[in-house]
This record gives C-alpha cells, sequence and structure tokens, in this order.
C-alpha cells in the first residue's frame, strides 16, 4: 500500500519531509497559476479576440530578452533558495499592482497583464525545478521527482476547482489578489525542504566552476552544448504546437459563443461565458493530469524506461492532429486539447524537468532560463507569425491550422530522438 500511494517509488529512510515540503511548495505555484489564467482569459477575450491574443501572447517573447539575462546575472549572486524567495516577492508585489490598478484607478491592464502572466507561468516554474535540481542529487531526483510533479499536478486540479467557484463571486483582479496570496505561501514550505533533504540525496556542491561574466551567459550556453541546444528546439517545437492548438481553442469558443448568442441559448456576457469555459476545461485538463501523473508516470518510468515516457506524449499529440487534420470536427477539438495539455502538465513535464539533472548549476539556472521560458515564448512569437500569416496572407480559417500541427509534431519526435541520444553519450562515463 506505502509504494501504491508513493507511486511506486522508493522512497528511502529521511527522505519523506523534505519530499513532502517540495510537493507543498508546487502544489501551491500551480495552485496560483490556475486562480490566475481564467483572470487572463478574462481580461483579454472581453477586450479582445482570438486572433489579438495570439499576437499578445508573442510580446512575451520580447519581455522575456530582457528579463532573461538579468535574471542569470542575479541568479549568480544568491544561494538558491534566498534567490527564489527574491524572485516570488517580486512577483507577488507586481500581482497586486495589477489588481489595484485594474480595480481601484480603472487603469487597462489586459494587455500589460497577459504579457507578465505568460512570462511569468514559466520562469517561477523554471524557477522552482532549478531549486529543485540543485538541491538533489541526479539519482535521488530521479527517484523522487516524480512524487514532486504530482504536486504540480494536484495543485493545477485543486486551483482549477477552485477558480470555477471564484469565477461566479469575483472579478479577474480578485482573482489576482486570491493568487498574490497563495504565492506568498508557496515559498514557506521550500526553505524547510532545504534543512529536511538527507545528506545521502542531496546534490554536490560544485568546485571549481567560475560563472560567465558576460550578460548573455544563458543564450552562450544553450548554443555551445549540443544536448541543450535540442533541449530549446524541443521546447520550441512543444510550444508552437501548442499554442497552436490554444488559438484554435480559442476560436471555437469564440464560434459557440456567437451560435449560441444568435440562438438565444448563452444569456450571460461574453466575459463571464469564458471565465466559466476556462475554469471548466481547466479543471478536467488537471484532473485527468492528476490521474496521469497518480498511475501513468512513474510505472512508464520503470517500465518502459525514461526514453519512451519522453516520447510518449509527442507521439500521442501527433496522432491526435494527423487524425483531426483528416476529420476536423469542430465539437472534437476540445476533448483533444484536454488529453494534449493534461499530458503536457503532467508527464511530459516530469520527464522534461528530469533532463536536467546530469548538469551543472550554471546550466540549471541559466541555461534553464533562457530553455524553458524563452524557449518557450519564442515558440510562442513563432506561432503569432504563423496564424498572422494564415489569416491575413494566405486566407486560411482557424481549423485549417490542424494539418500545420501535425507537421510540426512530426519534426518534434525526431528532435526527441536526437536529444536522448546526445543524453545517452553524456552519462556514458
Amino acid at each position: 500500500m506505502k509504494r501504491t500511494l508513493l507511486l511506486g517509488v522508493d522512497l528511502r529512510p529521511g527522505e519523506g519531509a523534505g519530499i513532502a515540503a517540495m510537493f507543498a511548495s508546487l502544489f501551491l505555484i500551480l495552485l496560483t497559476a490556475y486562480l490566475l489564467k481564467p483572470a487572463r482569459e478574462m481580461l483579454i477575450l472581453t477586450e479582445g479576440t482570438a486572433e489579438i491574443r495570439s499576437y499578445a501572447v508573442a510580446l512575451q517573447a520580447l519581455l522575456l530578452l530582457v528579463f532573461i539575462p538579468l535574471y542569470g546575472k542575479f541568479s549568480r549572486r544568491f544561494t538558491s533558495y534566498r534567490f527564489m524567495r527574491i524572485v516570488t516577492a517580486i512577483c507577488v508585489a507586481t500581482l497586486l499592482a495589477f489588481a489595484v490598478l485594474g480595480s481601484v484607478f480603472a487603469v487597462p491592464v489586459s494587455m500589460p497583464y497577459f504579457v507578465w502572466l505568460g512570462a511569468y507561468s514559466v520562469m517561477i516554474i523554471a524557477q522552482f525545478w532549478a531549486f529543485a535540481s540543485e538541491l538533489y542529487s541526479r539519482e535521488a531526483g530521479e527517484r523522487l521527482f516524480v512524487i514532486v510533479a504530482l504536486g504540480a499536478s494536484i495543485g493545477a486540479w485543486v486551483g482549477s476547482a477552485v477558480s470555477r467557484e471564484l469565477v461566479n463571486h469575483l472579478d479577474a483582479y480578485g482573482l489576482m489578489t486570491c493568487g498574490a496570496v497563495t504565492l506568498l505561501l508557496a515559498s514557506l514550505p521550500a526553505r524547510f525542504a532545504t534543512r529536511s533533504v538527507p545528506e545521502s540525496a542531496r546534490g554536490r556542491p560544485e568546485s571549481g566552476e567560475v560563472a560567465q561574466p558576460s550578460l548573455m551567459a544563458g543564450f552562450q550556453l544553450v548554443l555551445g552544448k549540443r544536448y541543450l541546444l535540442l533541449m530549446a528546439v524541443f521546447v520550441i517545437l512543444l510550444n508552437l504546437v501548442n499554442t497552436t492548438g490554444e488559438f484554435l481553442l480559442a476560436s471555437v469558443l469564440e464560434a459557440l459563443y456567437a451560435q449560441g448568442s444568435a440562438a438565444g441559448d448563452i444569456l450571460v456576457d461574453k466575459g463571464t461565458y469564458v471565465g466559466r469555459f476556462y475554469s471548466t476545461f481547466y479543471f478536467f485538463v488537471n484532473f485527468s493530469g492528476v490521474l496521469i501523473q497518480y498511475f501513468l508516470v512513474s510505472r512508464l518510468l520503470r517500465v518502459a524506461g525514461f526514453g519512451a515516457a519522453l516520447l510518449f506524449t509527442p507521439v500521442v499529440v501527433f496522432l491526435g492532429y494527423s487524425a483531426l487534420a483528416l476529420l476536423p470536427v469542430m465539437a472534437w477539438f476540445r476533448y483533444f486539447k484536454v488529453v494534449d495539455n493534461s499530458l503536457d502538465y503532467s508527464l511530459q513535464n516530469t520527464v522534461r524537468q528530469m533532463l536536467y539533472l546530469p548538469l551543472s548549476r550554471q546550466e540549471k539556472y541559466e541555461a534553464r532560463a533562457v530553455i524553458d521560458p524563452f524557449g518557450q515564448r519564442l515558440g510562442d512569437l513563432l506561432q503569432a507569425g504563423i496564424i498572422f500569416a494564415g489569416l491575413n496572407l494566405l486566407g486560411m480559417r482557424a481549423m485549417d491550422y490542424l494539418p500545420v500541427a501535425a507537421v510540426l509534431a512530426a519534426v518534434n519526435i525526431a528532435v526527441v530522438i536526437a536529444i536522448l541520444y546526445q543524453r545517452r553519450k553524456l552519462l556514458t562515463p
């Protein structure tokens, strides 16, 4: 029963307290994210359209071009936990500023909030996993990160369930305020974890490593090592496919609202309809993610191996988009996106974090800050260009992007195979 409750993980003496604290911290971080996401959609789709939403996503990449070099510079100056507290405090202050500006002073914050939240969402999670990768050894991380990642799945599910109810009582600014509180609480368990991890599971401090002085050190690391460069390409393609799907989902939602309003079946305003749809959508995505994380991830890793686990999600995504390209039924797309996102948030996220375990501290922080946040937002930027060119130059409709997504997913499978080859070389003595 113990092995079942712990996802079949080999939890050794003294490891329980630290891993529970890491679980709690990531739980609160993801709960926060799913309080903030419906607020984003309520603002952006009320004041704009699905097309405007896709262009706003692209601005996030430009923000990260400025932020990542500063992040890398400051990460060298502080211990991992102190740096995590500083990043969290800045994010809490920014959230409260958005809430006050929008609710008290009626400043239109939908676009800056959307851009900031996209950068925040990947940066805060990358920061947590960099902290975890430094705290635990590679052997311990490969055993225990499955439990930590379950905190993300359950936190996202609980957050989406809570926001599903809160959208009936709070506006977007109320959700932002709630998110600021839960994010502040998220930094507390991490402090306990730093004191509780046993020496047998703790990562060893590196000696003789000199941090690169350049502000662009993270970009230099990624471009100078094939393993990191392939990981960056993988993240870009993964996010390019996913955000294309998000554009399609927003387009489907707009079509459903227009049809329902015209027929008299939908009696609420667009903001409320969008908030309810996305809170329900995220609820089912994250409920499925919990089930996948609990019943599939550790067993797939143990039985089929790391390579099969890393390939699983790209293959499912490719097959899904290929099937929908052949038979583009709009109503089915919502259900496919539930499967796509739940796999991405659970299995794919867990094994992707394990790719960093063999790397140095500088690579875990600075290269990760390029690969995860900037790679994802660069994928968004490319997606915005594809959407703009297709809609405005080629006369494409929303569902015409299904075969495009299928081709990109196929390319990503080839990139994953190349990553596994480089990882095998890296781990070979």
